[in-house]
């Protein structure tokens, strides 16, 4: 007998960062716990900070955001400690200890090398589209945590497990988020609560180091005490050296920043544009295509540009299948050149697949697209606009 879930309500709001894998946070509490060659501080930090600068199938083709960078030098190490205010040679050893680990590896092409979040394109494929599968899956590390530049502090003081808290802080907000607070308004009823005792074994360190731990977080992380206690030097042993009162705090109560969320836009055309990155993303991935990190970034505003226009398509049911043919027609076109050795002839990968996009649009409309959609669109467009839609072409 099937049991009809009722749908959940719309989500508000969501954790404004980058997607990390529960799978990737496992193997992380994991080679933590064993006893010879823990993972480190400074390697963990450093694997955070590497989701910045993944596609959507784990490849990293630059280390750096800065456009300035040439693009012999986008995969300097240089660029994340230059970045992120940590030192090089911590980072070189992070990063080298990571490829021993296989958290990261190195892919090599014919247009040169890149490397690879290990098993991201894996988890990132793995993902259905049901909310809570999602959930269980992956949650969010906030931009600000990543622009407070907090990691040098952590790895300086050594807080060996902070970075894990850290992660486990996001999946907790995450899951909120999702779950318990889908239909929050009010940000402060976002929030939760952890003892002393909880956060000193989990750093494993003393109630001093663990409120200097929570002053460094403070910008991303709040907490604040809930439940103290007061100890008062007894009277009868007043030759003590400590005649001072002194309060313990037992409970904290910790919310997320209000610059780490932003409220969901149910957009359509967003959650299309995702997917449809997604797609041409595994097509260029799987058929080894080398392309570059610029190239790939303007085959995405192309990508953009054709959402933007199936939108345009939905009053006759189209869209979907407009999106479809176009990016299999530019993936298939794109994997032809390449198995022909005709790739490298193409003086700018971004421009020609572009005009390649708009190709297989039209291909799309002369083949797919009756009179009577013509004119739905064409109606829908001019009520909305005041004009007619430029990216409809004559028919023959």
């Amino acid at each position: 007998m099937s049991i009809l879930l009722e749908p959940k309500t719309p989500q508000n709001f969501t954790v404004d960062g980058i997607k990390f894998f529960k799978k990737h946070l496992d193997k992380i509490r994991y080679d933590s716990m064993v006893t010879d060659y823990p993972i480190t501080t400074s390697e963990i930090s450093t694997f955070m900070i590497l989701h910045l600068y993944t596609d959507e199938m784990g490849q990293i083709r630059s280390l750096t955001k800065d456009p300035s960078i040439s693009e012999r030098k986008q995969l300097c190490i240089s660029n994340l400690s230059t970045e992120h205010d940590l030192t090089y040679e911590t980072v070189k050893k992070a990063f080298d200890s990571l490829i021993k680990r296989n958290y990261i590896a190195e892919v090599y092409t014919k247009k040169g090398m890149h490397y690879e979040i290990v098993d991201y394109a894996k988890y990132n494929h793995d993902i259905k589209g049901n909310i809570t599968d999602e959930q269980s899956s992956y949650f969010r590390i906030p931009l600000v945590l990543f622009q407070e530049r907090i990691f040098g502090q952590l790895i300086k003081q050594r807080y060996h497990t902070g970075p894990i808290l850290l992660l486990e802080l996001c999946q907790y907000f995450t899951v909120q988020l999702g779950t318990n607070r889908r239909s929050v308004e009010d940000i402060e009823l976002i929030k939760g609560e952890r003892t002393m005792s909880y956060l000193k074994n989990y750093l494993r360190t003393t109630a001093k180091r663990v409120r200097n731990f929570l002053s460094v977080i403070h910008n991303i992380f709040t907490f604040k005490p809930v439940e103290e206690k007061v100890k008062s030097p007894s009277p009868d042993r007043q030759a003590r050296k400590r005649s001072f009162v002194q309060v313990c705090i037992r409970k904290f109560s910790f919310s997320l920043n209000a610059s780490c969320l932003k409220r969901v836009d149910d957009s359509s055309e967003r959650k299309t544009y995702a997917s449809c990155k997604k797609e041409m993303a595994a097509r260029i991935k799987n058929a080894r295509v080398p392309l570059k990190w610029r190239e790939i970034k303007d085959i995405e505003r192309s990508i953009s540009r054709i959402v933007n226009i199936s939108t345009h398509f939905k009053v006759v049911n189209r869209s979907k299948k407009m999106l479809s043919y176009t990016i299999s027609e530019v993936a298939d076109h794109l994997e032809e050149l390449h198995n022909n050795g005709k790739l490298n002839t193409i003086h700018s990968i971004g421009a020609y697949i572009n005009k390649s996009f708009t190709t297989a649009f039209n291909a799309y409309q002369k083949r797919f697209l009756s009179s009577e959609d013509r004119i739905e669109i064409a109606h829908s467009y001019y009520q909305t606009y005041g004009q007619y839609p430029p990216f409809l072409i004559a028919e023959d």
